[in-house]
């Protein structure tokens, strides 16, 4: 695995990416903000060997680029990383250092990154498989198998996730599973352990017979102490790729209460994973309905009360850190009530081998 050159014309957030990355790999454990500057001089002279780019040295030298197109970029980033550090909280995995002088900065990997109960564990794998997804990180046929196991590291980070935000019942329920059981026994599982309604015994008419998870991957319930129906009821899509705004749960769950025989659940609550921040994809400068343009924040704010429409409650990258954290940390509820939170070596494991592939380039040099 290597990192690649960013894409300078990307959205603020896949820049503010490729810093992050750049920390994680780098020996130091850290990049000046200004390592961008050095990426828009080395795209203009054409010169993009990694041996001539430090990430951990400030560039100050421009010749040819103006200081306004440089300046513009930094801030850009700058507010990113500090917005990330803000809303992330405890489970971001870096520090931005400021220099006395108040001139430059610099991204810093902590020491702790690699806790899970702090969540900043789950926010490095997040990175991590947005990177690979998005092409910052590319991928060599020989490290294949790193990326064929994402989906189902993310799953478990998900499943945590709901876990942890919602303080429920969490069933992992996306293909394939940990059981290897069909997707009929699996919803009958699922449903015994609800504890109410019932699954039909055979596959109903005009299904295909070798449905995996009928576009659902995680199935969350809140009880009361009676144990009865009528809760809060969670059906979750599970997206680690960049196919996920075509990944709307509602009318999948719709199908499966198909699969019910009685009476079955009228309303439930529509949520979506995903290893990005939501607003990563953002144009710049962002604006309202009528085109005029938004500060940052706003249209961050803006983009999440527009896609709640669609997907419903959204977990992106810092709301997955930041819950995965409040799952690991409760003591109120039996663990074994989470699927995955038995999983975690799994996580830390993934993302140790990943970290690992990235060094070895620097270690052969």
């Amino acid at each position: 695995m290597r990192v690649n050159a960013p894409d300078l014309s990307a959205p603020r957030a896949r820049l503010a990416d490729w810093l992050e990355v750049q920390s994680l790999v780098s020996a130091s454990g850290q990049v000046a903000v200004s390592a961008l500057r050095s990426q828009l001089r080395l795209a203009g002279d054409d010169r993009i060997s990694a041996l001539e780019f430090d990430a951990a040295s400030d560039d100050l030298g421009e010749p040819e680029i103006t200081e306004r197109a440089a300046d513009n970029l930094e801030e850009r980033v700058s507010e990113e990383l500090h917005f990330r550090a803000q809303t992330v909280a405890t489970a971001y995995p870096f520090e931005i250092i400021t220099s006395g002088d108040g001139a430059r900065q610099r991204l810093v990997q902590k020491d702790s990154w690699n806790e899970s109960q702090s969540g900043e564990l789950f926010y490095i794998f997040c990175l991590l498989d947005s990177a690979i997804r998005d092409g910052l990180i590319s991928v060599d046929a020989t490290e294949r198998a790193l990326v064929q196991q994402i989906g189902n590291i993310f799953q478990i980070c998900a499943c945590i996730a709901v876990g942890g935000y919602t303080n429920a019942e969490v069933v992992s329920f996306g293909f394939p599973r940990a059981r290897g059981t069909g997707f009929l026994p699996a919803l009958q599982q699922a449903w015994r352990r609800y504890g109410s309604y019932k699954i039909v015994p055979q596959i109903p008419y005009g299904f295909d017979d070798k449905l995996k998870d009928g576009g659902v991957d995680i199935i969350a319930w809140r009880h009361f102490d009676d144990g009865h129906a009528a809760t809060a009821l969670m059906f979750v899509q599970v997206a680690s790729g960049l196919d996920w705004k075509d990944k709307e749960v509602a009318a999948d769950v719709r199908a499966i209460r198909q699969w019910f025989t009685g009476e079955r659940f009228e309303h439930f609550l529509p949520a979506i994973c995903i290893p990005f921040p939501l607003w990563f994809d953002l144009e710049e400068p962002p604006s309202d309905e009528t085109g005029d343009p938004l500060s940052f924040a706003d249209g961050v704010l803006k983009r999440f009360a527009v896609r709640e429409a669609k997907f419903g409650i959204i977990f992106d990258r810092g709301r997955i850190a930041r819950s995965c954290a409040l799952a690991l940390r409760a003591e109120c509820r039996p663990r074994s009530s989470i699927d995955g939170l038995d999983r975690v070596p799994e996580v830390t494991q993934w993302v140790t081998a990943v970290m690992a592939v990235l060094a070895e380039p620097r270690a052969a040099e």
